[in-house]
């Protein structure tokens, strides 16, 4: 008896050890392992937006809120502080805020952390700074890149999903200088070498994964300058997973460093302006696991507000044939390789440098 059951188990226990031998050879990742990470630019809910975000804070979702449910996690750069407090604090061209009720859009959207390092956040000074903080706190809305000084600017928030821990850090490299915290003053985090390396390394010490956002470059422009790519460098040598940029309000290429990524600018997302130039950008996708990011998709979006009024939406199929063409050729100058499928762009990032 016992050895007819012992034959009848033969195949089953070859059949286990096969299993466990494939097991030890092919790396693993349950959902529990990994993290769609939705990366998106600039956001301005005030100006011509707000009426139609006082009535509806969703208004602005109508043609993207499938693409962005498909993440698990969704964080973009906030342009302007989310109060009407304080005063001008440096007389500049444009001077940018909007009223607090617009969280509800960021949490109509999903937003799960945003970046305040930017050349707008302070343009009412640190009453409205506060007030903006305040408000994301209230809404459970992780932000970084500014604080009541130099030290606060510099922390990043810590956000938890799928069982694995992102720190998030941002700074700034844009003007007036005056927005930059300091020891004893409000403020932005100066994106300078000695801050990033430091807060680089301490962040991945205690979190899976680290993405760093940076505003940077000068408007409209398309070439990342010399000192992006040694700032995006450094944040991947000292630990980063993610580096992405924004401000220049349209594209810039994606690099493949390391095996992370670096995307230099993602052009704006909701941005209330009706800017002729600015026409089309693109919302980020990274599936990223503990080890390292996987993949890279790259959805191109409309955001011509004279056509889409504040509501981004997925280019046509020809015009994202074009977009993702440009963007290849900006990207083929690090090395990376987009494969252009219908409607969008994939990289598969262990695949992209030898």
């Amino acid at each position: 008896m016992k050895k007819t059951i012992s034959n009848k188990l033969k195949p089953l226990l070859f059949l286990l050890l096969l299993v466990c031998i494939i097991s030890l050879s092919v790396p693993y990742c349950s959902s529990a392992d990994l993290i769609n990470l939705t990366l998106v630019g600039d956001l301005f809910l005030g100006n011509w937006l707000e009426a139609y975000i006082q009535k509806d804070p969703s208004y602005p979702y109508l043609h993207i809120q499938e693409i962005l449910a498909q993440g698990d996690l969704l964080i973009g750069n906030l342009e302007a502080p989310l109060s009407l407090k304080g005063e001008v604090y440096v007389e500049k061209t444009y001077t940018l805020h909007c009223r607090p009720q617009a969280v509800k859009t960021l949490k109509t959207g999903g937003f799960d952390g945003v970046t305040l390092a930017n050349n707008h956040i302070m343009d009412f000074g640190p009453e409205a700074l506060f007030e903006t903080i305040s408000v994301l706190d209230s809404n459970n809305i992780k932000h970084a890149g500014a604080g009541a000084n130099l030290q606060e600017s510099r922390t990043p928030a810590f956000i938890e999903k799928n069982g694995l821990t992102v720190a998030l850090l941002a700074y700034n490299n844009t003007l007036p200088l005056e927005f930059n915290a300091s020891t004893t003053k409000p403020g932005t985090a100066q994106g300078r070498w000695e801050y990033i390396e430091e807060d680089v390394k301490a962040a991945k010490s205690t979190a899976d994964l680290v993405v760093v956002s940076f505003h940077w470059s000068a408007e409209l422009l398309k070439e990342p300058k010399p000192y992006q790519k040694s700032l995006a460098r450094l944040c991947i040598d000292s630990g980063a997973d993610i580096v992405f940029g924004h401000h220049p309000h349209v594209i810039q290429g994606i690099e493949i460093y390391k095996d992370r990524v670096i995307a230099y600018s993602l052009g704006n997302f909701i941005f209330s302006s009706y800017s002729r130039k600015v026409k089309e950008s693109m919302i980020l996708q990274v599936t990223i696991g503990k080890n390292r990011p996987s993949t890279v998709k790259i959805i191109p979006i409309n955001v011509n507000n004279h056509q889409v009024v504040f509501r981004p939406k997925p280019l046509s199929k020809d015009a994202s044939l074009t977009f993702l063409e440009e963007l290849s050729t900006l990207s083929a100058k690090f090395g990376t390789v987009i494969n252009i499928q219908e409607g969008y762009g994939e990289i598969f990032v262990s695949q992209s440098q030898p």
